[in-house]
């Protein structure tokens, strides 16, 4: 099973997840045959990427996916769009089912790590605020998980990411409608003070932590210095905030958005590596990369040795040593008989390139690293 790009989508291809909306409505069936008028259908509901494998009749054997994921990652994206609404009616913040969600999400990835594919959400354009806040959430405690971070810096960690785009909810109508690469120049500057919004929103709920609000007040500061609202760099940021926008860019390339088409797993973490060491603490983005499928399944490489073949599989513990089926030798021939070839038994090879012809235009995008020449800031 891989996530792949609506635009990656070919008719022929079969959901190996079924397409479900937040309030259960079940769009497409797992198991499904891709036509070319689900794929219109679905672009035009603002869906940005499926899961897509093999059919499975030939392995009955593999679990179907655990109603429980899905009824937490509805109820995840419930308690943010609940907690919003609360405060834009006057009600103040009410944390507490927000917190329990949090909990529930650390404990099933603290106990199965690889349910982190299943939780995270398909995106719908119009629910992006609340599915953004539970992705980062996700994203955030796999990597305090990997940091060894204990159950109160979880919690905290957590609760922070969920929270970390609050002051948002203090935009008028019409910014909160647009983007950043659509604002005028006052515009991006009313923008950039929703961390300002959020220290204003947050510190009128005295149970919160002086972590969870400066994460949230601080996750768009950047190592080098070139962030905002404050400019500050290194370890002066808050380290929940160091993760937090390490989870928070890297959904918003996978997502897309209405300016910009989703980006895929591995370039996207291309561009994160591209950036660590300038925007991002370099020591967390090796801990972030070893939660995400930097080779997805499906997608053809060469070795060091000029071979080429298709990556069949990434385990949870080797992300950067998957099994490829070789299927052309160091001249590009075809090999008549495919052998699979487990990059951990055999460290002396290695994933060179992906051959792609998209990975060109991708490493180009990689290589801008976001970057805004002008302000020279990392403005994903």
């Amino acid at each position: 099973m891989r996530n792949i790009t609506l635009d990656e989508i070919q008719p022929g291809m079969f959901l190996s997840k079924s397409l479900i909306l937040d309030d259960g409505t079940v769009l497409l069936h797992e198991g499904i045959e891709m036509k070319e008028r689900y794929i219109q259908y679905l672009r035009n509901q603002g869906i940005t990427s499926l899961f897509v494998g093999e059919p499975k009749n030939q392995d009955l054997s593999q679990p179907k996916e655990n109603f429980y994921d899905l009824k937490h990652r509805q109820e995840a994206a419930a308690a943010a769009r609940k907690t919003l609404s609360q405060f834009r009616v006057g009600k103040g913040i009410q944390l507490d089912g927000v917190k329990d969600i949090v909990s529930n999400l650390i404990n099933q990835l603290s106990q199965q790590p690889e349910n982190m594919i299943h939780l995270l959400d398909i995106r719908r354009k119009k629910e992006y605020m609340f599915s953004h806040a539970v992705n980062t959430c996700i994203l955030s405690v796999m990597t305090g998980l990997a940091l060894g971070y204990d159950d109160k810096q979880l919690a905290e960690l957590g609760l922070a990411a969920m929270l970390h785009d609050i002051g948002k909810i203090k935009f008028s109508k019409q910014l909160a409608l647009q983007f950043p690469d659509y604002l005028s120049k006052d515009a991006r500057e009313e923008y950039r003070r929703h961390t300002f919004y959020a220290l204003e929103v947050l510190r009128e709920n005295p149970t919160l932590s002086v972590n969870v609000v400066n994460a949230c007040f601080q996750h768009h500061e950047r190592w080098n210095g070139s962030g905002y609202p404050m400019g500050i760099k290194g370890d002066a940021i808050c380290e929940y905030a160091q993760i937090i926008s390490i989870a928070d860019v890297y959904d918003r390339l996978i997502a897309g958005l209405p300016h910009r088409l989703p980006t895929p797993v591995y370039y996207a973490v291309a561009i994160l590596n591209k950036a660590s060491g300038e925007y991002f603490n370099p020591a967390i983005v090796d801990k972030f990369n070893q939660n995400v499928a930097i080779y997805p399944m499906g997608k053809t490489v060469r070795l060091n040795n000029q071979q080429s073949g298709v990556i069949l599989g990434v385990g949870i513990k080797n992300k950067t040593t998957p099994i490829v089926r070789i299927t052309s030798d160091q001249n590009g021939n075809p090999i008549n008989q495919p052998v699979e070839l487990d990059l951990m038994k055999n460290p002396e090879l290695f994933i060179l390139d992906f051959e792609d012809p998209y990975f060109n235009y991708a490493q180009a995008y990689a290589d801008r690293a976001y970057t805004n020449p002008a302000q020279g800031q990392f403005v994903v």
